[in-house]
């Protein structure tokens, strides 16, 4: 499955403007969890079409390895925790407990013209992380 195109949030950075990037890598444990995890994406994309704060996202899908990739730009770390602690992604959180492997997350920053990220760079902070 090719990677989703970069999706464009609500919050627009002004030129210059600094942004917190998210960058994740959530490895299920069991194939038959596929499902399940791709209907959550479909609604978290929802949810993130209308996030405060959300500059824009992405995900990259290797369901062969049962690994999945996500990539979001956010005005501040702020706004990115009220997102991931409320609605959709919240219950996503309770019910997907238990079903990932090791995820591996990564704060980091880029500007207002680094837009969109590439998923070159996402994985080199991944490794660089490790």
């Amino acid at each position: 499955m090719p990677a989703l195109p970069w999706s464009a949030g609500v919050y627009a950075p002004a030129d210059g403007a600094q942004l917190h990037v998210l960058t994740s890598n959530l490895p299920l444990k069991r194939y038959r969890d596929i499902p399940r995890f791709l209907r959550w994406t479909m609604k978290i994309r929802v949810q993130l079409k209308t996030a405060p704060g959300c500059a824009g996202y992405t995900l990259d899908a290797k369901v062969f390895t049962k690994t999945f990739w996500t990539l979001s730009a956010w005005s501040d770390k702020d706004a990115m925790e009220v997102f991931v602690h409320s609605g959709v992604h919240a219950e996503m959180l309770k019910d997907m407990a238990g079903r990932l492997g090791n995820p591996h997350f990564v704060d980091s920053s880029a500007t207002a013209a680094d837009l969109p990220l590439s998923w070159p760079e996402a994985r080199l902070r991944i490794q660089r992380s490790s």
